[in-house]
């Protein structure tokens, strides 16, 4: 019985020193430009902003629509490029920025309208935004959209 206490103290300091080692301070600046990338995002789908867009993708990003359809970034730019996607409204809230190294991963809750082919579609979902520092810059390497039904 002696033992069996002895090894579930040692685990639980195990989780506990791995818990704190993997949490790092908050850096409000940090976490500012992370909302930042974001506002640009949303500002540059709502005007089809393909510069800004080029921008803020990493060369290897994963878009993943909310139908389960996957572009990479050259796919995903024509789309809006050619106006085959257009989006007409985007409101988010629930947004919560966690940082871990060079890596940002930022969770929202989103209702977003689009034109896509000519057909409008409306979604009330969930997304999620992988962000890497690369050479000093934050670029969005994933995004991942799940529909609430």
């Amino acid at each position: 019985m002696k033992l069996r206490r002895i090894l579930v103290l040692a685990a639980t300091l195990c989780v506990l020193i791995v818990t704190a080692s993997a949490q790092q301070p908050i850096d409000k600046a940090l976490l500012q430009s992370v909302l930042q990338l974001e506002e640009q995002w949303q500002q540059a789908l709502l005007t089809s902003d393909v510069a800004v867009l080029e921008r803020l993708y990493g060369e290897d990003l994963t878009y993943v629509h909310s139908n389960g359809r996957a572009d990479n970034k050259e796919s995903y730019i024509a789309s809006i490029r050619s106006g085959a996607t257009k989006y007409q409204s985007i409101a988010r809230d629930e947004i919560k920025v966690r940082v871990f190294a060079n890596t940002a991963i930022v969770t929202c809750h989103w209702k977003v309208q689009t034109l896509s082919n000519g057909t409008v579609g409306n979604t009330d979902g969930r997304y999620i935004h992988v962000y890497v520092k690369v050479k000093g810059r934050w670029q969005m390497v994933a995004h991942q959209s799940t529909k609430i039904v």
